[in-house]
């Protein structure tokens, strides 16, 4: 077999008839887990049935080294099927592989009740380094993926790496690479991960489901801050156990309108809320995801493909700013696809043509200020809570938009014999143009440095100054803002395979080029793969390889924003005076001239054998991570401004060692794998940290005022250095089959930032007035191991007709154990065992 495109190539495309022998041939060498018996047209002699865009084809190992030589991970609809969530996702999928790591929220009471696909570090790459691709076409988002601050961010929304967010009902293909990845695929270095929607059959079939879960089906392991009694507060208040409910309904039904053409429809929605220990008190926070799918497939001809499809999908998050009085928000995102597809065999040659446009957004709505008040006879919410100052209000309302057009071609040879030489040739290009909006209609005021005066006048201005309590002394301002810019990225690519006897190698080049930066990069690709018996039982595999990442457009936005300012007053015979522009420190400005594009060097070696009826897989991937973003801060300059100027003097290098075992042996499927990984790092990621923290940009760690940014180098997430996953399933019956997972992940060392603050220096308010700054506090946290077990049975119930009843049932973490979520001291809510409950009808 030799390399196929991203999507399976049009012979396996073609009508149900003429692949019926390919099938039968795939039976004779591996044992089915199914028979998919129901999918097959009663008349197997007609040529003019509507083709089986997408066949399902016996259970076989869903990835390791195999021939193509590429660490490619391949799981149809069964796979999808058995190891899906009820709550829609893939997350049990992804479990299957080697070398994907998820960040330690994934397991906390919010990473278990949020709608977003979960994040995921593949080889040691950032979760925002990844490359998502929905039928061929990118669903990567580049408006600030790597922010989790949700609706907090002063400048920004958080964002996702993943611009829509699709259920994992919609998907009938997934391909995820790890290693050795084809030219085919740029704008990244992490891994890829390739979706393929699903496409009508043959005949008629729908499905009809819901599943839930809700507080009363969970354990839950509640924990109190730590309290001082020398602190002048009260005594925190244990937080309660939170009342929620989360629950996902989808329908799809799919349909031949002729005998060439046929429709799918899918249609979901899920709702969930998400408790959250805010000012000493539980409250949800409320999320929304809707999917909707139409998509026409029909065959032109008996050599061409043609599929049209179209995506509406959005997301809302109702919230609020943890400890923060009135702060309540509304985050509106996901958006729009359109996208047609074109395949076409020709005489010895496959043509591939994907055009698609697609429209994300991030909107917010909410308070416009915020408020950082001592505590005082009117503001003391912040003490009884426990939880510093008593801070009030939000970031205001902001829209963020990303409008993406693409076209791809490919080009694909069959296998040609040149004496003893097998060889093929693939080729393609892709262009694209995209825009992004940012825009505050509105200015901001962020006040912090409140000072104390108990017979201070306020003039009768009341939102920044309490009468005879305190006023503030410093602000930051954020004027409205109105920007758009573009990005234009055209891409080549081209790989040539030769096999000879046991041995087969892949040489490849891909050139990227976008008018953001202007690099003119050039990625080799290269793979060899060594048959050593000749029988298939043992496979060598080696690769070197070199990827480059995208143009994050968050850097262009950020270079045309209007930078903030600050502000002073301070009081005259107690009376407050009028704010005035802070000078002599300057404003900063973000500058990315002549940066180089990062880059990641990878080196791979790996064994294939066969074992005990099953492939035993192991490999060393080595990754060396060049020119990443980082930042230089300048003085003040003779313009007035200071700047932020990024360069590539960032690196960073991954090593990951892994072992794993599939098999399938008849109604049984079992997949096991450990990995040992280790991430170096100086640099944590692209963002700058002066937006999310106070002017003074110090915080305090082990007892010392440091800079904040110094601490980027020490932080860790999606780095644990043991992860050992087992999973199980088998089908007992037509009617009984059910599934187990148990995940085990080592521990390691972190810094945390806690909810306290300490005093920090004296400093200048920018008025000649001296105050005591306020630091927060960072400290060191150990992240304990974690051995998680999952398991789901699902009960089939025959109806009338070809109508089957599904009952389900899934129990997450089944024993009960600490997910260490919470850190030590802190006030928070673990969650333990936790049901679903589904129940579906298939016709």
């Amino acid at each position: 077999m030799m390399d196929s495109f991203p999507r399976m190539p049009l012979v396996y495309r073609r009508t149900l008839s003429e692949t019926l022998p390919m099938l039968l041939l795939s039976a004779s060498v591996v044992t089915p887990l199914s028979v998919m018996a129901q999918d097959q047209p009663d008349d197997l002699s007609s040529a003019e049935t509507l083709p089986e865009l997408l066949i399902t084809a016996p259970v076989t190992n869903p990835g390791g080294v195999g021939e193509t030589g590429s660490g490619e991970h391949v799981f149809g609809q069964d796979y999808i099927e058995q190891f899906g969530s009820s709550d829609g996702s893939l997350e049990g999928l992804l479990k299957l592989i080697p070398g994907i790591q998820f960040g330690e929220d994934s397991e906390s009471v919010e990473g278990l009740t949020d709608l977003k696909p979960e994040s995921i570090s593949i080889s040691g790459g950032r979760f925002y380094e990844n490359r998502f691709v929905v039928d061929g076409l990118g669903n990567s988002n580049r408006l600030d993926p790597a922010s989790d601050s949700d609706g907090a961010g002063i400048d920004g929304i958080g964002g996702h790496e993943q611009a829509l967010f699709l259920d994992a009902d919609l998907i009938g293909e997934l391909r995820v690479y790890d290693s050795n990845v084809p030219a085919a695929y740029g704008g990244f270095t992490g891994g890829v991960v390739d979706a393929t929607t699903r496409r009508a059959g043959s005949k008629a079939e729908g499905k009809l489901s819901v599943s839930g879960t809700r507080s009363q089906w969970a354990e839950f392991r509640t924990y109190t801050r730590d309290w001082d009694p020398e602190s002048g507060g009260l005594p925190p208040s244990p937080p309660s156990e939170p009342e929620y409910e989360r629950y996902r309904a989808n329908f799809h039904y799919s349909s031949p309108l002729t005998n060439s053409v046929g429709l799918m429809t899918s249609v979901s929605q899920a709702y969930s809320e998400t408790p959250d220990v805010t000012l000493g008190k539980t409250r949800n926070r409320v999320q929304r995801n809707q999917n909707v799918l139409l998509k026409l497939s029909s065959e032109l001809g008996s050599r061409s493909v043609l599929d049209i499809s179209a995506t509406y999908a959005p997301f809302e998050n109702e919230g609020y700013l943890t400890d923060v009085k009135s702060s309540d928000y509304i985050v509106e995102g996901g958006g729009y696809s359109l996208k047609a597809g074109y395949d076409y065999l020709g005489e010895g040659v496959e043509h591939e043509i994907d055009l698609g446009w697609t429209q994300s957004v991030n909107n917010r709505e909410a308070p416009n200020g915020y408020y950082s008040w001592e505590n005082t006879r009117s503001r003391q919410w912040g003490r009884e809570a426990d939880v510093g100052l008593s801070r009030e209000g939000g970031y205001g309302d902001l829209k963020m938009i990303q409008e993406s057009t693409s076209l791809a071609y490919r080009v694909k040879t069959l296998p040609i014999a040149i004496g003893p030489l097998e060889v093929h040739h693939q080729v393609g290009a892709e262009v694209g143009q995209s825009s992004y909006r940012y825009d505050r209609d509105e200015t901001l005021f962020v006040y912090d440095n409140a000072v104390i005066n108990s017979e201070v006048q306020c003039r009768g201005v009341a939102e920044d100054c309490v009468q005879k309590e305190q006023y503030f002394a410093g602000r930051r301002v954020y004027d409205a803002d109105d920007v758009t810019v573009r990005l234009k990225e055209a891409a080549l690519h081209a790989e040539s395979t030769m096999g000879w006897r046991r041995l087969s190698g892949t040489l490849g080049l891909r050139y990227d080029y976008n008018d953001f930066l202007k690099n003119h990069d050039v990625a080799f690709r290269s793979r060899a793969t060594l048959d050593v018996f000749g029988d298939a039982s043992t496979r060598v595999i080696a690769g070197y390889n070199r990827y480059y990442g995208a143009a994050l457009l968050t850097y262009k936005l950020r270079e045309a924003r209007a930078p903030f300012y600050r502000e002073y007053r301070g009081t005259e015979q107690n009376i407050v005076a009028d704010w005035e522009r802070e000078s002599g420190q300057g404003d900063y400005r973000y500058v990315f001239d002549d940066v180089k594009t990062p880059f990641s060097d990878e080196q791979t070696i790996g064994v294939e054998q066969t074992l005990f009826g099953g492939v035993m897989t192991f490999k060393v991937v080595k990754r060396d991570n060049q020119d990443e973003f980082s930042r230089t801060e300048t003085e003040t300059q003779d313009d007035g401004y200071r700047y932020f100027i990024m360069n590539n003097e960032g690196r960073s290098e991954y090593l990951g060692i892994s072992l794993g075992w599939n098999a399938v042996y008849g109604n049984t499927l079992l997949s096991i794998h450990g990995t040992w990984s280790e991430t170096e790092t100086n640099n944590a990621d692209y963002d700058d940290p002066i937006d999310d923290m106070s002017a003074s940009e110090f915080v305090s760690y082990k007892g010392e005022r440091v800079p904040y940014g110094d601490l980027d180098i020490l932080r860790s997430d999606f780095n644990r250095p043991i992860v050992v996953n087992v999973g199980l399933s088998h089908r007992f019956s037509d009617q009984l089959s059910a599934f187990a997972n148990a995940r085990y992940r080592g521990d390691y060392d972190q810094i945390k930032r806690t909810n306290r603050e300490v005093e920090g220096d004296l400093i200048d308010s920018g008025s000649g007035e001296v105050i005591r700054e306020r630091l927060t506090v960072y400290e060191d946290e150990d992240r304990k191991a974690t051995l998680l077990f999952d398991l789901g049975v699902d009960y089939r119930i025959p109806l009338v007709r070809d109508s089957v009843l599904v009952a389900g049932l899934e129990v997450k973490n089944a024993l009960n154990d600490r997910v260490h979520t919470v850190s030590e001291g802190e006030s928070g809510v673990e969650p333990g065992r936790q049901l679903w409950l589904s129940l579906g009808l298939n016709f």
